[in-house]
């Protein structure tokens, strides 16, 4: 992935909010452990890890989340020296798992997988719950926002869905995954720009959306690219359009909504979080090993070969880009009619 097009996938989020508000009418740094001199001495005053760390993921088993999660996780556990169980907790559009990741003991041995939700959560209310509950380890991917039907539906570009979508409004079930989060958000943003109405269906997850869309109980899907690239590559499904700024480099065949006449763009991040209070030390240590897990180049080539868009900022460049995220989301949020 090039570094201009990683550059601009970072700020699909931001520029697809403040697009957003203008339709409808917008540093502080994660805790650290100090100079170098320190970080050298908080290391050799504890031995951490000592036992196997539980990481949340507070989505479903098999989605793009949990596959993503996973593999980071698998090369993460070789720089710590022990062993990462992935845990999935779901509910509440990702609220339950973070709540229960941000109410654990703070020792080093709870992480969680943080994502665009945090922020929605936050917004909505659906928890006593903000991205400051977290120590930030660090962002390790991006999640493209891309449009996906059957086949079998008969519809081959976007122009045949709107124009059926316009000839029965609000009758096609669109699948997302939660209530109000980015992909719903994305549904919204696109029903705006296309001038259709679809009857919005959340899932708990992309493994789940993808299932209802291959059983025929919604017809179209709002998702990252990930679990459904099997299916794409067999033919059963077909991908429409994408909510990014350029074409994908491994789909350059997809048009961008922009590309189409529409001008929307909404994308997705994951992170790694430790409850708040985690010690220093301890957070010294697990930047490091997940920083090292993602320079190790296996795992880079492992992304590359299952469409992982990678993409990392260090605790300090995470914190300051929620900071100035949440405040927008927020506000579109509202506008939407998706937040009090």
């Amino acid at each position: 992935m090039s570094k201009v097009l990683r550059s601009k996938v970072f700020t699909f989020v931001l520029v697809a909010v403040i697009a957003v508000s203008m339709l409808l009418t917008g540093c502080g740094g994660g805790n650290s452990s100090g100079g170098g001199e320190k970080k050298e001495e908080a290391k050799s005053t504890i031995k951490y890890p000592e036992k196997p760390i539980d990481l949340i993921v507070p989505w479903d088993a098999g989605g793009s989340t949990d596959t993503a999660t996973r593999l980071y996780a698998k090369y993460a556990e070789k720089e710590l020296g022990t062993t990462i169980n992935v845990l999935n907790v779901t509910g509440g559009n990702g609220a339950v798992g973070m709540l229960q990741g941000a109410q654990a003991k703070p020792d080093g041995y709870t992480l969680t997988l943080l994502n665009f939700d945090i922020l929605t959560a936050e917004a909505q209310k659906l928890a006593p719950l903000s991205h400051n509950d977290f120590e930030l380890v660090n962002m390790f991917t991006v999640q493209p926002t891309v449009i996906i039907v059957r086949k079998d539906s008969g519809w081959n570009s976007l122009e045949d869905f709107i124009k059926a979508a316009k000839e029965k409004p609000g009758e096609y079930k669109v699948g997302g995954a939660g209530e109000g989060g980015v992909w719903h958000q994305a549904v919204a943003l696109a029903e705006e720009k296309m001038g259709i109405e679809m009857n919005y269906i959340p899932y708990k997850g992309s493994s789940e959306q993808l299932a209802a869309l291959l059983g025929k109980h919604i017809d179209i899907m709002f998702t990252s690219p990930t679990a459904s690239l099997p299916h794409l590559a067999e033919g059963t499904l077909i991908m429409l359009a994408t909510m990014t700024e350029e074409r994908l480099p491994y789909l350059p065949e997809v048009p961008t909504l922009k590309e189409l006449g529409y001008d929307a763009s909404y994308s997705s991040w994951r992170g790694i979080g430790a409850p708040k209070g985690t010690p220093d030390e301890v957070m010294q240590i697990l930047r490091e090993a997940f920083k090292k897990a993602y320079d190790n180049p296996e795992y880079q080539a492992k992304c590359e070969e299952a469409k992982i868009d990678s993409y990392y900022l260090d605790h300090e460049k995470f914190r300051e880009f929620l900071n100035e995220q949440y405040p927008i989301v927020e506000s579109v949020m509202k506008k939407l009619g998706f937040a009090k």
